[in-house]
């Protein structure tokens, strides 16, 4: 008796004599367009990420320009550049307290500067973008009529031979295509290279207004623009690591923090002259104080200016790497548009595209979410040591001794489970 699956493999047999069955075409979804899954398309992003980064050194090392001057020229500095941080005093405690604080003070501005950068330019249109497009432009200028009637002379030729010769597949309107992309960046170099860096810079700008919205240091319904939420953000970061440090070497009182920075000077005067204890903290007879106060500031800012500054670094490099996707664009949409390389475009251009937004998006948030939870941590614990006045090292020596006494109790307990157990 023949059983159901043998009747549909005779079935099938006999259909196969009288015609070819085609054989079913395996779907393809967006995941076998991008390799082999979201893998594939992160280790892509990352190997181009570090390409980026190479080229970016290599563009340091050529043409090293001073980034912060040309983002800041013109601009009305800040309040953390225009802070002076100098403590007087003589001998090796005041010596080491002077260089401490400056390190903590060269942390605290870098870091501040790496975020600011990838909020107001992208590095690598200004080492090698802008310089490119200006000279593009003036060899555009000295060879216009010779650049004109040449592109037009290629033109009619390859409309000609498409259209006499007839040639197979559509080659020869990918090579048009091309020539179009290539007269547009010859005829506007600035605009496109604009274009092509506008979302690498417009992507942390969307960030920053995010970060706006969202900031629980901010009382709400207060409103501020994203520069101005930027700038404050900036200010108490730099006074919660160096402002208070520095006014307490001075002063021994964070009396100073809230000053203008053109303003601590005179305000310092006038405290050495009506208080005695100022002036001995301003002239360092309290070396030891000092020392502690600039080691514990030190200490504090390492972690979060690693932090930033890393997080700052990966969205530079992934500036980098959106700007070239963005200039590739140029050559890639005219490609895209045959279906037979369709496929590789959106693996090897598209899909990186929207990816390297993304970590441009997440890396710029992040740099901002630090400089707040930094400020926050370090307000917090100014004010728990005001809470706990007079009380912090016995509440600190009650703990030590608290995880003493249990270390001890785990080592009895460790040392007789041995002896406790039933032999066999």
């Amino acid at each position: 008796m023949a059983t159901p699956r043998s009747l549909l493999d005779q079935q099938l047999g006999s259909g196969a004599a009288g015609h070819q069955t085609t054989p079913l075409r395996p779907l393809r979804p967006l995941t076998r367009l991008a390799g082999s899954g979201r893998a594939s398309v992160r280790v892509l992003v990352i190997r181009y990420m570090a390409a980026a980064v190479v080229l970016l050194a290599v563009a340091l090392a050529v043409d090293p320009h001073d980034a912060d001057d040309a983002a800041t020229r013109g601009s009305r500095p800040w309040q953390y550049q225009r802070e002076t941080v100098d403590v007087e005093g003589r001998g090796v405690l005041n010596g080491y307290a002077r260089g401490t604080v400056g390190a903590t003070a060269w942390l605290t501005r870098s870091s501040i500067e790496r975020v600011r950068d990838v909020n107001r330019l992208n590095l690598l249109d200004l080492l090698i973008g802008a310089p490119a497009a200006t000279q593009v432009s003036g060899w555009r200028e000295a060879n216009s009529m010779a650049l004109e009637r040449s592109t037009q002379l290629a033109m009619l030729l390859l409309v000609a031979f498409g259209v006499l010769a007839r040639p197979p597949g559509r080659s020869w309107i990918l090579v048009i295509l091309l020539l179009l992309s290539l007269t547009l960046f010859l005829a506007k170099p600035q605009t496109t290279v604009r274009i092509a860096g506008a979302p690498s810079t417009g992507v942390p700008q969307v960030m920053l207004g995010v970060f706006n919205q969202l900031d629980p240091g901010v009382p709400p319904g207060r409103g501020r623009s994203p520069g101005q939420a930027e700038e404050e953000l900036v200010g108490s970061y730099w006074n919660s690591f160096v402002g208070n440090p520095l006014s307490r070497m001075q002063t021994g009182s964070p009396v100073l923090v809230g000053a203008e920075p053109e303003r601590k000077a005179g305000i310092l005067a006038g405290l050495r002259r009506g208080v005695g204890a100022v002036n001995d903290w301003a002239v360092g007879r309290r070396g030891w104080e000092r020392a502690f106060i600039a080691t514990t500031a030190l200490a504090y800012v390492v972690p979060f200016s690693i932090a930033v500054t890393t997080s700052a670094m990966v969205s530079t490099a992934a500036q980098a790497l959106l700007f070239v996707l963005c200039m590739a664009g140029l050559v890639v949409i005219p490609i895209a548009i045959d279906r037979r390389r369709r496929p590789a475009a959106v693996r090897y251009w598209l899909l990186p595209l929207l990816m390297t937004a993304g970590v441009l998006a997440v890396s710029s948030l992040a740099s901002l979410v630090l400089l707040r939870a930094g400020q926050a941590l370090h307000r917090a614990d100014e004010y728990a040591g005001v809470l706990l006045a007079g009380s912090t090292w016995p509440l600190v020596a009650a703990v030590l001794l608290r995880r003493r006494a249990r270390r001890r109790r785990r080592r009895a307990a460790d040392s007789a489970a041995p002896s406790g157990g039933t032999s066999q």
